[in-house]
């Protein structure tokens, strides 16, 4: 062996070794963060200590965007009345946070084959027309997503939803309950979950009565609220037949949101005129009323 051929046969196992410790720590990388740089681009934000911008609307439509969400005792959310009157975006003392970029758009990735790209932008679409103007977009690129929408596998029966460790939005198909629902009912449920997680991701607690919107869950009081406790099938409600409706409390906390965005947006003008239209899905199709 020449010492060329010695030299290029040492220089060949450094490269090796040195490509061996990058996989080794880019391995060890991904099993601590749990792959959080992929699955959610944009950190969960909320404003400095809640507080929101008071430019942004008016203390008396602060006031009337809080009734309409105040609710009744199994919907609305009693923490959001601290918009108008600590002009604060709390529940239980911590800030809200969500997913929504600087640019005020929510951008959503889907790998799901449970919550299927159809079904994502059928969502997006849905809370685009609540809002009266875009923002969530389905995006064709992990790259140019807040988070991204997958499939994983739990030990625990939970079926999925909205993550804040930054794992993005995960759903468990291994755990969805189908028996007792016919397809058209298991597939406004599946819609009716993803709905609920996206508006999570936009910064909507849950809406289903009480101090914390907890109420109807507490018990399992199924409700018309898509942000609250949504069920068809054995337990449907006769409002919960003709599928998902959005209604004002929607409208309303989907304004107060958007109010502690990085990039905050004024959403309300429809609810707060008494103009706001019902959005409905069902079995796949999307349409107003």
């Amino acid at each position: 062996m020449t010492k060329l051929t010695k030299r290029l046969a040492i220089l060949l196992v450094l490269a090796l070794v040195v490509a061996g410790v990058f996989m080794g720590l880019n391995r060890l990388n991904a099993s601590m963060t749990d792959d959080a740089h992929y699955y959610q681009r944009t950190k969960a934000t909320n404003t400095v200590d809640g507080v929101i911008n008071l430019k942004t609307y008016k203390q008396s439509e602060l006031e009337r965007l809080t009734k309409i969400t105040h609710g009744t005792k199994y919907t609305g959310n009693h923490s959001l009345d601290a918009v108008a009157t600590r002009h604060v975006y709390k529940m239980n003392g911590k800030s809200i946070r969500n997913f929504v970029g600087s640019d005020g758009i929510l951008q959503i990735y889907s790998e799901s084959k449970m919550m299927t790209t159809p079904m994502v932008k059928d969502a997006a679409a849905f809370w685009n027309r609540v809002a009266g103007y875009d923002i969530v977009q389905v995006v064709d690129k992990a790259k140019a997503s807040d988070e991204i929408i997958h499939d994983a596998k739990s030990k625990d029966k939970y079926i999925g939803g909205q993550q804040y460790d930054g794992t993005g939005m995960k759903f468990y198909p291994a755990n969805w309950k189908t028996k007792g629902f016919t397809a058209a009912e298991d597939q406004n449920n599946r819609e009716a979950v993803l709905i609920r997680e996206m508006g999570h991701a936009l910064g909507i607690p849950t809406l289903g009565g009480g101090k914390t919107g907890g109420n109807a869950g507490a018990i399992g009081y199924i409700t018309p609220e898509v942000m609250s406790v949504w069920e068809t099938g054995p337990n449907m409600l006769p409002a919960n037949r003709k599928g998902i409706r959005s209604t004002p409390m929607d409208a309303a906390a989907v304004a107060l949101a958007g109010i502690s965005w990085q990039h905050p947006r004024k959403l309300g003008a429809a609810v707060l005129s008494g103009q706001q239209m019902t959005v409905i899905y069902n079995n796949g199709q999307l349409s107003t009323k």
